[in-house]
């Protein structure tokens, strides 16, 4: 645990909370991506939605003249393939792993049916609901970055294969480096202002409320990111906090590794700037 037991309440924490407002940084940044809760909201858009067609498919199939035929179990077959593309595309988001091609193997199933649909044209409700799930689908190629045309079978051109993000896997990775290094900074820096001009006074106090203002700010992104709602927003009350820490470390240098661990740390900060399509300068 960081140090703590010295802070000053009552007028001091005015003090920090005045502070607060200066601008240490200069923030421009957007979403890295959309919020994931909204791609869970397309995606369950998917989910229904194929659960509609299938219905109405088998409907409209049972009373065509395609019944017991070898098309009937072309056509099933896309079906399922295309539910267990999708259903390992809801897998790899809930285990934050989607990317780019994972939607574009769910478009390449599904441009298989459009190409069926086009050539065994079959009443108006199963092209109605198919309707209704290809328009979702273009929503989902859009949100993962996909240039989509549907061009019939075999089928829609995937024109982009780029991830819409880093996949989450990496920046779990940042994330826990930035965890991990904030540790290090944290110790580094009770080592020096124990051994400092700094030891027991207001600027001590001051440094330490930053550090408790920016870990909790940390966690926070983490359980956001977790929870697979975080955005550049949440990165951007980070690296605030962080230019707190910047300018004190800036005017009160320190002996020991605290100054070189908060270099490290910075770098990391940088990087997640970058993942989330944040532009970030720190203040001078």
């Amino acid at each position: 645990m960081f140090r703590l037991t010295k802070m000053v309440v009552g007028c001091f924490a005015l003090v920090v909370a005045a502070s607060t407002s200066l601008v240490l940084g200069q923030v421009v940044g957007q979403p890295y991506r959309v919020d994931d809760k909204q791609v869970d909201q397309i995606l369950k858009r998917v989910e229904k939605g194929s659960d509609r067609f299938r219905s109405s498919l088998d409907s409209a199939l049972d009373k065509s003249r395609l019944n017991g035929s070898s098309r009937e179990d072309e056509i099933n077959a896309y079906v399922k393939d295309f539910y267990e593309t999708t259903k390992n595309l809801r897998h790899r988001f809930d285990d934050h792993k989607s990317t780019s091609p994972d939607v574009q193997a769910v478009l390449e199933r599904a441009a298989r049916i459009e190409g069926f649909m086009r050539r065994y044209p079959l009443n108006g409700r199963a092209q109605e609901d198919w309707a209704v799930v290809r328009t979702n689908l273009d929503q989902l190629a859009n949100v993962y970055n996909v240039s989509w045309r549907w061009t019939g079978y075999p089928g829609g051109v995937p024109v982009a294969d780029v991830p819409y993000r880093i996949s989450d896997r990496d920046v779990e990775r940042l994330l826990k480096n930035v965890e991990q290094q904030s540790d290090k900074f944290r110790s580094t820096l009770d080592s020096s202002l124990d051994k400092s001009s700094l030891d027991g006074t207001r600027r001590e106090d001051e440094i330490n409320a930053y550090v408790k203002d920016y870990y909790s700010e940390t966690k926070r992104l983490r359980d956001r990111f977790d929870d697979h709602k975080s955005t550049a927003a949440d990165v951007q009350v980070v690296l605030e906090r962080g230019a707190q820490i910047d300018r004190f470390m800036r005017r009160n240098r320190l002996r020991g590794d605290a100054d070189r661990e908060w270099a490290k740390l910075r770098g990391d900060l940088d990087e997640l700037a970058r993942v989330y399509n944040v532009s970030w300068r720190w203040g001078y």
